[in-house]
């Protein structure tokens, strides 16, 4: 019942990837000020985050005068037409995605970023 693709970040690693992709890089100590109310974390818990994070490949670290900076090392939109096309196949059971358009609204996504959206869903139906 707990099956989860691997490949797919938890919610609390894609609160962190929204923050690394709006603001490119971060410190622990920054991410933690941005969403430690969200997910009432301590200091030490998102640090956790950050390394199991940086374990999966979905984050780099970088040290920089005894900080450690993260940045995203997966594509935003990629990463959301992954998720996306696993979504509507695994759990709506449809064949194709849906349009990028139906996620114009979308805060998170730019006019280009929804048109290369588009384009990876369309490749996703054609498979």
């Amino acid at each position: 019942m707990g099956e989860r693709t691997s490949d797919n970040p938890t919610k609390p690693e894609l609160a962190i990837l929204k923050l690394l992709w709006r603001d490119k890089e971060m410190s622990a100590r920054e991410i933690h000020t941005e969403i430690a109310d969200v997910f009432s974390w301590s200091y030490s818990t998102v640090r956790t985050v950050l390394e199991r994070m940086a374990d999966k490949g979905l984050v780099s670290k970088n040290p920089i005068d005894g900080v450690n900076i993260y940045e995203a090392e997966v594509g935003k939109v990629a990463l959301l037409g992954r998720m996306i096309a696993d979504f509507s196949k695994r759990v709506l059971e449809l064949d194709g995605a849906p349009a990028a358009a139906f996620f114009a609204d979308s805060k998170l996504l730019s006019d280009n970023e929804l048109e290369e959206l588009e384009e990876m869903l369309g490749k996703w139906e054609d498979e």
